[in-house]
């Protein structure tokens, strides 16, 4: 495998506020042409953070990505580098491309291979198996066209919870990041994470529930000796899905608290997802109540997003924007100060 050089100092985020999502949209052309405008408007109003999926629109979402990537590196010499371009591996893809779906692209790809089995794979569509995920990097990174990645997620991996015990899942998961690390000193990613939807949201005592301590401590388990490269988790913060901010089901120094604040203290970045949650927050005039918000004239989105990430903890909050007009609008946030966080947290407790 080719190495890449990544300085030691280009592990840090110097991450936007607020980043560009590519999860929805038809597996079509029309929608490859709007994400890649949207891309190239968010990067050119002072967006750098990138978020995508291999399962994402059939792989489509990460081809596109790639090339508005590319094309903004012919356009602007250096920019590589103040790029963050994250996607996560997991779930069994399909290739709409190629035409396959993902009980397809699993034949053909992965078990005829002897790289899956049907043993290795929970609920039907995702596995944590290391050959998996490492054959997972790589097309990845073929579709973005790109020599590294920022950031790779392990995909909603609390799904496994559902069939293993905590002790079989949290191995799973720590042989998962040793392939992670094996591809971070090739160059091949800067930093790895989870990106979740239920684990880190649920109640402390919740089988389901991902500890993020216990998460650290896999990786820790496969880089003894030397600094582990788990460095960001992503999950939902909204103002209807709030428990990062206000569920205290983390545990730090002996004490119950949010996962806002447990990653705090472990030196986690977080990226908040389904920041708008897929256009309900548009739908709540309730939001136009807050005198905090007032200068935020009538935009909802602009008002749900800046209660968020305006939460103490929070690196970037992804927004999901396939126009030009969406993205012009709501990064118009990047050039306003946050609110303070208490105001934040008392504006989300009005919708709980």
């Amino acid at each position: 495998m080719q190495q890449y050089h990544i300085s030691p100092n280009e592990l840090n985020l110097q991450a936007s506020t607020i980043g560009i999502g590519t999860y929805l949209g038809k597996e079509d052309s029309k929608t490859d042409a709007l994400y890649f405008d949207a891309i190239i408007e968010a990067v050119e109003q002072g967006c750098n953070v990138i978020d995508t999926a291999i399962n994402y629109r059939e792989m489509k979402s990460e081809r596109i990505v790639g090339r508005a990537v590319r094309y903004l590196m012919q356009k602007h010499s250096n920019i590589r580098k103040k790029l963050i371009v994250a996607t996560k591996g997991g779930f069994i893809p399909g290739d709409a491309d190629a035409g396959e779906k993902p009980s397809e692209f699993f034949q053909t790809h992965f078990s005829e291979k002897g790289i899956l089995n049907e043993e290795d794979v929970i609920q039907g569509c995702h596995s944590l198996k290391p050959e998996f995920i490492h054959e997972c990097v790589l097309m990845s990174l073929k579709n973005l066209g790109l020599e590294y990645i920022d950031i790779y997620y392990i995909h909603n991996p609390e799904i496994q919870l559902s069939e293993l015990s905590a002790n079989e899942f949290y191995h799973r998961l720590s042989r998962s990041f040793e392939v992670l690390e094996e591809l971070v000193r090739a160059g091949r990613i800067r930093m790895y994470g989870t990106a979740t939807w239920d684990g880190y949201r649920l109640d402390a005592y919740d089988s389901n529930r991902l500890s993020l301590k216990r998460v650290i401590q896999a990786a820790e388990a496969v880089t003894v000796g030397s600094q582990h490269h788990f460095r960001v988790i992503q999950l939902p913060i909204n103002i209807y899905m709030p428990e990062a901010a206000t569920m205290q089901n983390q545990e730090l120094h002996g004490k119950w608290v949010t996962l806002l604040e447990a990653a705090e203290g472990m030196g986690i970045h977080v990226m908040s997802s389904a920041t708008l949650l897929q256009t309900h927050a548009l739908k709540d005039s309730k939001l136009f109540s807050f005198h905090a918000l007032d200068n935020l004239d009538t935009s909802a989105a602009r008002r749900a997003i800046q209660v968020i990430r305006s939460l103490r903890g929070i690196t970037t909050s992804l927004v999901g924007m396939k126009t030009v007009k969406h993205v012009q609008e709501n990064l118009q946030l990047l050039k306003v100060p946050k609110l303070d966080t208490e105001d934040a947290l008392k504006i989300i407790g009005e919708f709980t």
